[in-house]
């Protein structure tokens, strides 16, 4: 049994509480909100604190688990770890790749174990194709030629952002990760070729509103992910095709299905809509991935750091057209 303490309380914290509900080797000893009023949160057994120095002080923790606003992540991650506790922290990360690498730096002089909670990378829809691909799928479509991934919330309403919407960095950095944290898992070398994001400072000056960048990968193949919190649906889906110019498969992350087009024709070919809440069903397959690497002493460093330079890649070039340099 693992003691846990969970730092911030906050969108996340409601899914994280649930999945942990269904795993019993993990228990949550402590919680920590600078808001008092959370504390009716609080699981019945576990210590509310207000202070996250002084949990980490007082509790004998054999992990936190860190879900605070995204600005937030570097200075109490370093914290932790230097206080030699293991870390699973909210993604992304860092808002800095110098500061991911500071982290898995500490992390290693320290012995502990840094885990960041890609949590997309465990949808069930996910988790399913990716192993029928690469169990029987990948003779009958071949290798992925393009994808097309698109994730998009209701996050401006007549004009204004929502206010919780103000940590989260913008569209892309928001759920960019998400979209990477899918394609990652199936194409280990992308890179990204051009990014379009949009900021306007009168809706939202703490990061874009909208978001389309673009990837080659392979041998003269690309991909494009697109985020936005302009259009005022909530839709996540990611399209793959493939050397097969007949086949394309849907994942539905907002449905949780996996789908074979062909001919003009769809079929759903796995439904995991009747399941339960998906991230819930995500922070279940987070926490049981955690348990693991703290059995084992690993982390998911390697592919947290490919997604995490994407990701701040696509910023970094942000508005550069080769063709218009």
């Amino acid at each position: 049994m693992f003691k846990i303490g969970i730092i911030g309380m906050g969108r996340v914290y409601d899914y994280q509480i649930e999945a942990v509900k269904e795993i019993r080797d993990i228990q949550v000893s402590a919680v920590c909100d600078t808001d008092e009023g959370k504390i009716v949160k609080k699981p019945e057994k576990a210590r509310f604190y207000k202070n996250f120095h002084r949990m980490i002080k007082e509790e004998k923790l054999d992990a936190v688990v860190i879900s605070l606003p995204n600005i937030l992540h570097y200075e109490v991650a370093k914290v932790c770890l230097e206080e030699g506790l293991n870390v699973l922290i909210e993604k992304p990360a860092v808002l800095d790749i110098q500061e991911f690498k500071n982290l898995v730096k500490l992390s290693r002089e320290k012995g502990a174990v840094f885990v960041v909670s890609l949590h997309y990378y465990f949808a069930k829809e996910v988790q399913w194709f990716k192993r029928k691909y690469d169990e029987e799928l990948r003779k009958q479509l071949g290798e992925i030629t393009y994808f097309r991934s698109g994730f998009f919330d209701p996050y401006i309403e007549n004009g204004k952002l929502k206010s919780f919407a103000k940590s989260l960095n913008g569209s892309w950095i928001d759920s960019g990760i998400n979209a990477l944290s899918v394609i990652g898992k199936f194409i280990k070398d992308l890179e990204v070729s051009e990014s379009r994001l949009i900021f306007i400072d009168e809706i939202n000056r703490y990061g874009d509103i909208q978001g389309t960048v673009f990837f080659e990968f392979g041998f003269n193949n690309y991909g494009l992910i697109e985020t936005g919190w302009v259009y005022g649906i909530d839709c996540k889906i990611s399209r793959f095709r493939f050397e097969n110019p007949k086949k394309e498969i849907i994942l539905n992350h907002s449905k949780q299905q996996v789908i074979l087009k062909e001919s003009g024709e769809s079929q759903i070919i796995a439904d995991f809509s009747k399941t339960g809440n998906r991230l819930v069903n995500h922070y279940k397959g987070v926490f049981l991935d955690f348990i693991k690497h703290l059995e084992k002493g690993t982390d998911n460093i390697d592919f947290a750091y490919y997604i995490h330079s994407l990701l701040f890649d696509a910023v970094n070039i942000n508005g550069k057209i080769e063709e218009c340099l």
